[in-house]
């Protein structure tokens, strides 16, 4: 699933219900966004992989199958094609050892999945503000 605009994100997460989510809070920020999404870790690497293919946010759950989010973290960091580009954790989960260990892994920053959507489209539109002012 891919939509059209200016920004692309790509959403790394397993659960479908959240990527809907947030799907429809990115969209409801009035921002011109394509958002793509992989279901793990080893398809985020396949997608990244593809020379035409560089977004300019990435999202990442920390729980996954087959690589896990601070795995896959780890694995983009290494990718020099990627420098620049911002790279947020996305989870239920913000226990402090969490957060830090993303942080010292060379997160941009974390996010958490809130059930309070206005919440979540507050945290999109600051995160989509300092792409777009760099």
């Amino acid at each position: 699933m891919k939509t059209p605009g200016n920004i692309s994100i790509l959403l790394v997460d397993d659960d479908i219900d959240d990527q809907e989510i947030f799907l429809l809070t990115i969209q409801d920020t009035g921002t011109n966004v394509a958002c793509d999404f992989a279901c793990d870790g080893i398809q985020a690497l396949q997608k990244l992989g593809e020379p035409a293919y560089k977004p300019n946010l990435i999202f990442i759950d920390i729980n996954m199958p087959k690589m896990n989010g601070m795995e896959l973290l780890a694995e983009l960091k290494q990718n020099p094609r990627l420098d620049g580009t911002p790279i947020y954790m996305y989870s239920t989960s913000d226990q402090r050892e969490i957060v830090t260990r993303c942080m010292e892994l060379g997160a941009s920053g974390f996010m958490k999945k809130s059930p309070d959507i206005e919440e979540l489209r507050r945290d999109f539109i600051n995160v989509i503000d300092k792409r777009t002012a760099i």
